[in-house]
C-alpha cells in the first residue's frame, strides 16, 4: 500500500480530479507492479466520485394539471390560452375545406 498525503488531502477535500491527477503521478514513482495495481484502484475510485448522479428527466405535466386548475377556480380558464391574449391581438385561424389551397 502506498501513502500520499497530498493526494488523500485532495480526496478529503473532495477535489477528485485532482487526487486521480496526482496518484497518476505517484504510480509513474513506483517500482513495484502490486503498488502500481493499488494506486490504479485508487485512482478509479477518485474518478467514480467524480461521476455525477444522472439527470432526472423533466416532467411538467403535474405543473401543467395545477395551473390548468387554479385557472377553473379563478374562473379564467379558456380554451388554447386565449385567457391571456390582448384584444386584437393573434386570433385563432379558421379551418376550411380544402386546405391545399388549391379550387
Amino acid at each position: 500500500m502506498v501513502n500520499d498525503s497530498k493526494a488523500e488531502d485532495l480526496e478529503a477535500k473532495g477535489l477528485y480530479r485532482r487526487a486521480a491527477a496526482r496518484w497518476m503521478e505517484v504510480m509513474l514513482l513506483c517500482t513495484e507492479d502490486d503498488d502500481r495495481e493499488w494506486i490504479k484502484r485508487r485512482r478509479e475510485t477518485c474518478l467514480e466520485n467524480v461521476k455525477r448522479p444522472p439527470v432526472k428527466a423533466e416532467d411538467f405535466g403535474d405543473l401543467h394539471k395545477a395551473v390548468t386548475e387554479t385557472q377553473h377556480r379563478m374562473g379564467i380558464a379558456q380554451p388554447n390560452g386565449n385567457a391571456f391574449r390582448l384584444n386584437g391581438g393573434k386570433r385563432q385561424r379558421q379551418t376550411t375545406s380544402g386546405g391545399d389551397g388549391s379550387q
